[in-house]
């Protein structure tokens, strides 16, 4: 009867074995995670002290991967804008060509031109509609309103269209060099935001987005570096290129029977169209160079995050040829388990009998 109190019950060695069996099972998913990825399957216990470290590293790739995620968002934002500049400055020049080959007495000719003007407004307004999925980006602040009033549509905050606010400002028929003069100015003020008359103002019936004056749409791209996109629809270069266009499409120069007056209508088209390309030109490059800015910042990040994956490594990594030998070894512990327990399930008290 001692001896007997003395064994083991094969009940109590199967539980023993089972969870034997449980363990050996968890070590080896750990392992076989470690196999696959290169890193410990619990770092932070393995690491005791020095587990700080490893947090405090991966708080870091953590913050330079959304600012390498945020700034390939804001370099495909930039090249839209730079392209949509460069596409507005094509359409300009075009004009302008046109407009320098123009016989002033031609009818015909000059038809041509104003017809090729009113297309040319269109492609201006389409242009500066560039957006993604962040909302319309030279609106400024304003990112959900498209930033340029359609020509022919009524503004509600002024119940005219920019066409009308247009031909109000031209004030009908141009038969002379003081009628001639008195538009131009009224359209520089109005183009200017200077117009005594509401309506002509050109960031109240031209303009939806953030007026003049606020701040720029900015961009954190890195902890100590912002970025600002300053390139808006009511900068004075689109507002020049826009005058001009509207000039010649509102008033077919032939139409205007004084020849002096004529030309200088024609000659005040020219060059509010030529200073807007100028000004599109220093937008287009000013936005050239902070790509070029973001791309060197981008280029920065990835070498962190290069440096970083190499810390964590140093933290974190396993020698994935220990690791395999390891896993080989507790299968081989698990298949053994297994064996022993499949054997204990089948002795009975019958089997000494």
């Amino acid at each position: 009867m001692t001896e007997i109190s003395r064994t083991v019950s094969t009940a109590l060695q199967s539980l023993r074995q089972r969870e034997q069996t449980s363990r050996l099972a968890a070590e080896i998913s750990d392992v076989s995670k470690e196999v696959t990825t290169g890193l410990k399957a619990n770092p932070y216990d393995d690491l005791g002290h020095r587990s700080a470290d490893a947090i405090a590293i991966r708080m870091q790739i953590t913050r330079n991967d959304g600012f390498l995620t945020s700034n390939a968002l804001l370099d495909r934002r930039f090249l839209a804008v730079e392209t949509s500049l460069g596409a507005m400055r094509d359409v300009g020049q075009e004009v302008l060509e046109q407009a320098f080959t123009t016989d002033s007495a031609g009818a015909l000719s000059t038809t041509f031109l104003s017809q090729s003007a009113r297309t040319a407004l269109d492609r201006v307004l389409e242009r500066a509609a560039v957006s993604d999925s962040s909302g319309f980006l030279m609106s400024g602040t304003r990112t959900d309103t498209n930033p340029l009033q359609a020509w022919d549509e009524i503004n509600p905050r002024t119940g005219e269209s920019p066409a009308i606010a247009v031909d109000h400002m031209i004030g009908g028929p141009l038969t002379g060099m003081a009628d001639v003069q008195r538009a131009i100015d009224d359209l520089k003020a109005g183009f200017g935001d200077s117009s005594v008359f509401f309506n002509h103002n050109f960031e109240n019936s031209f303009y939806n987005g953030a007026p003049s004056g606020n701040p720029p749409l900015t961009s954190r791209t890195s902890e100590t570096q912002t970025l600002t996109q300053t390139a808006q629809a009511n900068d004075p270069a689109i507002r020049d290129l826009i005058r001009g266009l509207a000039m010649l499409s509102a008033v077919n120069p032939s139409d205007i029977p004084d020849e002096a007056a004529r030309d200088a209508w024609l000659n005040e088209a020219r060059s509010a169209i030529g200073a807007g390309l100028e000004g599109l030109t220093d937008l287009e490059t000013q936005t050239g160079l902070k790509r070029a800015q973001l791309a060197d910042t981008i280029a920065a990040q990835e070498s962190r995050a290069l440096f970083l994956d190499a810390e964590v490594m140093n933290l974190e990594g396993v020698d994935q040829y220990d690791a395999a030998t390891r896993l080989t070894q507790l299968q081989n512990q698990l298949d053994s388990s297994f064996a022993i327990t499949a054997r204990l399930s089948r002795l009975s008290f019958l089997n000494y009998l």
